[in-house]
């Protein structure tokens, strides 16, 4: 099935052609020409005769080749109509231009293929079901022959997308950070850290775990913006190897530079952080006065890729050639990525199914405006290179950098296609994670306090009558859920 699956999935989803031989080809702050390579010279003509089999004489080469001439004519008059024909209604025949397509560059294809990529997977150790949550019988999972067990999932196939374009984003941020190259032992090591398995710090089994903690996402559901920065957020202050820490913006694409600062760690201290800008550039569509400031994100030094998609569904982005804007697509099913304490063991096959060499576009008018982009800011001087681009952006920008943090905030109360919420709403600061300013839709107040013990994890409040109840189920089912997620 999975074979079909993919299959079509190509259908519907042909590989990008190259026709504009002008705009410059983007890939996360790397700039290719979109001139193809030259082709390669011909073999070197061999000075000994051709050998002629006996049974093929000149006589009957003719008359093949007059036959194939004799056929293709008649093919050409029976599906091209004559003048007359064509004009019998009077309207004359518009001429259309032939549509030039080259092969893309290698080097821009090169770059493609040193990303890495997360898609669905099946058949990876079981996410327990909670108690509310979503059935493990979807008719997407039926019409792909992809059955869940009834104690929870065994694939992420139609609920997953996002986590992977999550994935994708800060794998291709750790690959950034530390300068991997492509089939290198660390490459493997990065790789080993988004298994699909509870032991690896970045699977899906800890995504959905932490969703469901800090952000009330049962597991099989569909995970938003918010939703994945806060767990790769969470993730990154738990595992400790990448030396990487997560900062989340406020709502409207607000940056606080003293709240950046106590996460990163200020000059004295300051530690590679991601940035994370969760944001709704339109109402069904991206805005176009924002279409500049959206390759922006993708051009400067800094860039690390957008979480975002068509609506309710989402892709991974890391380029841009004038309107068209290319990216990964989680939505292929393959076999999951064992988990393996030796990385080096890796075959060939399973690093070969985190990589594509297929180039992917869609036009920026067709994309959903909700997003999650993300800023790899390595140190102070990157830091205060980033703030002078932003600042300095021509047009309308949509980041905006202020000195301190305000102490309320009213959010945009936006919950469209499945994405969460991401407004501010009144909390006390956490001391040890930055708070991520996201709202599950269950729940009305997020509070951190002191006595948080999971790094960052937010206590989730409501003032709703029945909560304590609920609060009591949840608990039931963590303890589930615990067995094999943690």
């Amino acid at each position: 099935m999975d074979n079909i699956q993919r299959f079509v999935n190509y259908l519907l989803d042909p590989e990008a052609v190259n026709t504009d031989l002008k705009s410059p080809l983007w890939s996360l702050g790397i700039e290719y020409s979109p001139i193809p390579d030259p082709p390669p010279p011909p073999p070197r003509a061999s000075s000994r005769p051709l050998a002629v089999p006996q049974h093929i004489t000149v006589a009957s080469a003719q008359s093949k080749l007059s036959r194939y001439l004799a056929n293709a004519s008649n093919a050409l008059r029976k599906s091209s109509p004559s003048p007359e024909q064509a004009n019998s209604d009077g309207q004359d025949i518009p001429e259309v231009p032939e549509l030039v397509t080259m092969s893309w560059p290698s080097a821009f294809v090169e770059n493609i293929g040193s990303k890495l990529y997360m898609t669905y997977r099946t058949d990876f150790p079981l996410i327990p079901r909670t108690s509310n949550g979503p059935s493990f019988i979807t008719v997407g999972s039926l019409l792909r022959g992809q059955i869940n067990d009834k104690a929870g999932f065994t694939s992420d196939v139609g609920w997953g997308c996002m986590v992977r374009s999550a994935q994708t984003l800060l794998a291709n941020t750790l690959i950034a950070l530390h300068n991997t190259q492509p089939g290198s032992t660390e490459e493997k090591n990065i790789i080993s850290w988004f298994a699909d398995d509870p032991q690896a710090p970045f699977s899906i089994q800890n995504f959905v775990h932490h969703g469901w903690i800090a952000c009330g996402k049962h597991p099989g559901e569909w995970f938003g913006p918010s939703a994945a920065a806060r767990c790769m957020q969470i993730t990154c202050s738990k595992f400790k190897d990448p030396n990487l820490l997560v900062y989340i913006g406020g709502d409207a694409g607000d940056v606080y530079e003293d709240s950046f600062m106590r996460v990163s760690g200020g000059p004295a201290d300051f530690k590679p952080t991601l940035v994370l800008i969760g944001i709704r550039l339109g109402i069904e569509k991206v805005t176009p006065v924002y279409h500049e400031a959206l390759k922006f994100c993708l051009r400067i030094p800094q860039a690390v890729g957008i979480a975002g998609g068509r609506p309710s569904s989402s892709h991974y982005f890391f380029g841009y050639q004038n309107s068209n804007f290319f990216y990964f697509d989680p939505h292929y099913p393959r076999k999951s990525l064992p988990y393996r304490a030796d990385y080096e063991s890796y075959t060939d096959d399973e690093v070969a199914s985190v990589h594509t060499r297929r180039v992917r576009s869609i036009k920026v008018e067709d994309m959903d405006p909700s997003m999650l982009i993300g800023f790899l800011i390595r140190n102070m001087d990157d830091w205060k290179d980033w703030i002078s681009r932003v600042e300095n952006l021509q047009g309308r920008k949509f980041i905006h950098i202020s000195k301190s943090e305000p102490m309320f905030g009213q959010g945009n109360s936006i919950n469209t296609d499945g994405y969460v919420d991401l407004g501010l709403n009144r909390r006390r600061r956490s001391l040890s994670v930055e708070p991520a300013g996201n709202v599950s839709e269950d729940f009305e107040h997020i509070a951190l306090g002191d006595d948080d013990d999971d790094n960052g994890v937010q206590e989730l409040e409501s003032e709703d009558e029945g909560e304590q109840d609920r609060k009591s189920q949840q608990d039931e089912d963590d303890l589930d859920f615990d067995k094999c997620a943690t």
